[in-house]
């Protein structure tokens, strides 16, 4: 058994055109199986940090029942925006940030005519704590809103596109107390924001928070937390450490949960990988396969000889299965190499990239860890074995007699 390995080395050098022809196969595949994971994970991670740094944060804290609610009259689901609530969730394990935010709706007018809008009151001086990208959701030409800019607003591109308003123009936004009250608030566009949900490019404007609480007459109190963990692989860990620290009256939900459009295009992106990969490997096998039964018609005189000198049809099982291994595993290490640098190239140069919805351009970087890496390399070597598994009993089942006749 132990000059098995170096017999089966031996005829895979040997045998260099079918070595290389089956190579061949095995690293096209595994290069492409890694390519196209850098290209999904890139595109994926662009998706995340849009939700997650740019707008809603990982966590988010409501009053339990708001997101069943929220359709209705957010603003009646209000909580308390204060400096000990704020330090309560920063003390669990996880946090990262904290910042509180106003959801309400109302009528945004140009002089002309009006429209519905959903409004967003962001506290200014903590929002990028939880969302550390959320000024880059702002057109060029215009500008974040800063701590101060309680008579400005941010309006969603499309909006403002439909309604002719510039930057600099005066419009009027109209808004409900929860108990009723109307009330209203002449705002100067700073800036078109843009988002990756075409949504909130045609409905959403953005305020400061003290201007949402004096329009709504709720000061010191928001309508949601946003909450930055330290890691996305610790989210459900973070939210069960939250919820268990605020009790049962507020509700906490991840982005996953609050953005479910994001969730199942991540899901569907990671069902098509799956495809992807299936497809190449089966191709793989199929030229292993192949490989390996004309390797066994090409070699009945040899096997033969083998059997005829009595070595065991165990072994001759064997030597074929690790011909096979050999190949799977020097041409899967390969394939993974060539797959990793052409995702490194291709990262290091970037491509411009405009997510659906928006016009905004993002540089997608393309990469993928080396744990999936190492798992293409660890199907191809077993994907070789199962393919190798028939031709194998083929070769240790010949009649030495009849091999050495017909050879």
């Amino acid at each position: 058994m132990s000059r098995l390995p170096r017999l089966a080395a031996r005829n895979v050098g040997r045998n260099r055109r079918r070595s290389l022809i089956t190579g061949l196969a095995i690293i096209v595949c595994v290069g492409m199986v890694v390519l196209v994971k850098g290209f999904i994970d890139g595109v994926r991670y662009l998706m995340v940090a849009d939700v997650v740094e740019g707008r809603a944060g990982a966590l988010q804290v409501h009053q339990k029942g708001f997101v069943d609610n929220i359709e209705a009259v957010p603003t009646r689901m209000n909580i308390p925006y204060t400096p000990e609530l704020v330090a309560k969730m920063k003390a669990v394990p996880g946090v990262a940030g904290v910042t509180g935010r106003l959801m309400f709706n109302g009528l945004i007018g140009n002089g002309v005519t009006q429209t519905m809008f959903i409004g967003r009151g962001l506290d200014l001086e903590h929002e990028e704590e939880a969302c550390p990208r959320s000024k880059a959701s702002v057109k060029p030409g215009g500008a974040p809103l800063l701590p101060g800019d309680t008579t400005h607003v941010l309006v969603g591109y499309e909006l403002g596109e439909s309604f002719a308003v510039a930057l600099g123009k005066t419009v009027n936004v109209q808004s409900n107390s929860p108990t009723g009250r109307s009330n209203s608030m002449d705002l100067t566009v700073k800036g078109f924001s843009s988002s990756s949900f075409p949504f909130e490019n045609k409905r959403v404007i953005t305020v400061p928070l003290a201007t949402a609480q004096s329009l709504l007459g709720l000061q010191g109190r928001v309508t949601e937390y946003a909450i930055r963990v330290d890691d996305l692989e610790q989210l459900e860990e973070v939210r069960r450490g939250l919820q268990a620290a605020l009790g049962p009256e507020y509700e906490v939900h991840t982005w996953q949960e609050l953005n479910t459009f994001v969730r199942d295009l991540i899901n569907r992106q990671d069902f098509i990988m799956g495809a992807i990969a299936f497809v190449l490997f089966v191709i793989a096998l199929t030229v292993i396969g192949n490989t390996m039964l004309m390797s066994v018609f090409e070699r009945v005189r040899e096997i033969g000889t083998l059997l005829a000198v009595g070595v065991r049809r165990v072994q001759v099982l064997q030597l074929f299965v690790l011909e096979a291994a050999l190949l799977g595993m020097f041409g899967g290490l390969a394939g993974a190499a060539v797959g990793q640098l052409a995702l490194r190239i291709i990262a290091s140069i970037g491509i411009p990239l405009e997510l659906p919805g928006t016009s905004s351009v993002a540089m997608l970087r393309p990469y993928t860890g080396w744990g999936y890496t190492g798992l293409a390399v660890a199907v191809a070597v077993i994907g070789a074995l199962i393919a190798s598994a028939l031709p194998a009993r083929r070769a240790s089942r010949l009649n030495p007699v009849e091999a050495l006749r017909n050879g």
